[in-house]
């Protein structure tokens, strides 16, 4: 009889452990590691059962867990007790110690393996994986609560109705969404875990900080902006992209006043057939306006749905404070972006250094008399251009500017 109730009090303590290791896993996981399994997995769909009935689960957990304890109470230690006795009598102990000192010995032996295997150890498992413990342990736990319905759904509005006096609202889930501070601290404890690369760190900190940091942060201010007028030729656009490495260009008004038109692109204007007339307002790209206390985040937004890579930027009153640039905006959140169009150390159109000039012809010296018919013409005295075909050779080339 001992040894069947020696067995079934371990059956008590795995039971126990069950319950904890269901209810921290449910309360541990994330919807969002379980929803991509659903479709195919019978045990992600009772998970996704489980959470969206949590109030119900974490009832049955404790109910199964209460029943579980207070059995192997009953169960076990009297059980050890029992089984302690004969030692106590082999070794002479007093009869008055025999049921004290087994009664302490028993309760220290159910208890220590209550804390363990029924609670410590499952609960440790459901932390550290709570994806795998939930997927293994949530289909019971959802059989034992739809079995004991009754008594969890009692036990649920005497919760409720406690909760209700406390004035605290009950959630029917576990809160799955997080704030940007929030994200920024588990970025952080990430970092300082060793789980993130310091530029990952980096980079995930700044698309989180994108939305506190307003549109004035990039501005690039009008004045320190090459701007051009409605009548700047394609020939000006070119010479303005070779003097200072841009290829776009805000269009204002006569006078450098008022709001931007457009910009103008310099790959627009190559294939305009007449370089020496105005760029036509056609060829003008279209300019969002954005407010300089706009969040980053949102002008980012804003740009991308006008397909522009320039906006300008008015304050309260509309007046023109200034340009940002899309390629600015991103690079907050990855760091330099190196563009084609951006002036680098080195000269865009490399110096041509010319060439030196030919030696001056002179005439030969006089030779004396000689026979006509054993005479030679002078070697190494005449510049090889004086001799060369224009038509068959037209010379070193000289530097071309390509678009």
């Amino acid at each position: 009889m001992s040894v069947l109730q020696l067995l079934f009090a371990g059956l008590l303590v795995l039971a126990n452990g069950f319950f904890v290791g269901a209810e921290f896993a449910l309360v541990s996981v994330r919807r969002s590691q379980i929803e991509p399994l659903g479709p195919g997995s019978k045990r992600a769909r009772q998970v996704l059962y489980g959470l969206e009935n949590l109030p119900q689960m974490m009832a049955a957990a404790q109910f199964g867990i209460t029943v579980c304890s207070l059995t192997l109470g009953a169960v076990a230690e009297p059980t050890v007790a029992h089984l302690l006795e004969p030692v106590f009598h082999a070794v002479h102990l007093p009869e008055g110690l025999i049921h004290p000192l087994g009664y302490v010995i028993a309760l220290a032996v159910v208890v220590f393996l209550h804390l363990v295997i029924g609670e410590m150890l499952p609960k440790n498992l459901a932390m550290a994986a709570p994806e795998k413990t939930a997927l293994w342990l949530s289909p019971g736990l959802v059989g034992f609560a739809r079995l004991c319905r009754p008594v969890t759904a009692a036990l649920g509005a005497c919760s409720r109705l406690v909760l209700k006096a406390f004035r605290v609202e009950p959630k029917d889930e576990v809160e799955a969404v997080f704030t940007s501070a929030q994200l920024g601290r588990l970025v952080e404890d990430a970092g300082q875990a060793g789980l993130l690369d310091p530029a990952e760190q980096e980079r995930l900190e700044d698309a989180l900080g994108l939305g506190s940091r307003p549109v004035s942060d990039v501005l690039i201010p009008r004045t320190s902006l090459v701007t051009v007028t409605p009548s700047v030729t394609p020939a000006e656009v070119e010479d303005l992209t070779v003097r200072t490495g841009y290829s776009r260009f805000p269009v204002c008004a006569e006078g450098g006043g008022g709001v931007f038109m457009g910009f103008v692109h310099v790959k627009d204007v190559l294939e305009l057939e007449d370089a020496d007339r105005a760029v036509p307002q056609h060829v003008w790209r279209p300019m969002a306006t954005l407010r300089a206390e706009l969040p980053l985040d949102d002008a980012l937004t804003v740009m991308r749905r006008a397909a522009t890579h320039l906006a300008q930027v008015a304050d309260a009153s509309g007046r023109v404070l200034g340009l940002v640039a899309l390629e600015d905006v991103l690079e907050m959140l990855v760091g330099e972006v190196r563009d084609p169009a951006h002036r680098s150390s080195t000269p865009l159109v490399p110096a041509v250094t010319p060439p030196p000039p030919p030696a001056p012809l002179t005439a030969p010296p006089p030779a004396a008399a000689a026979d006509p018919a054993t005479a030679a013409a002078p070697v190494g005295t005449r510049d090889p251009a004086a001799t060369r075909d224009p038509a068959a050779d037209p010379g070193p080339a000289q530097g071309v500017l390509t678009a």
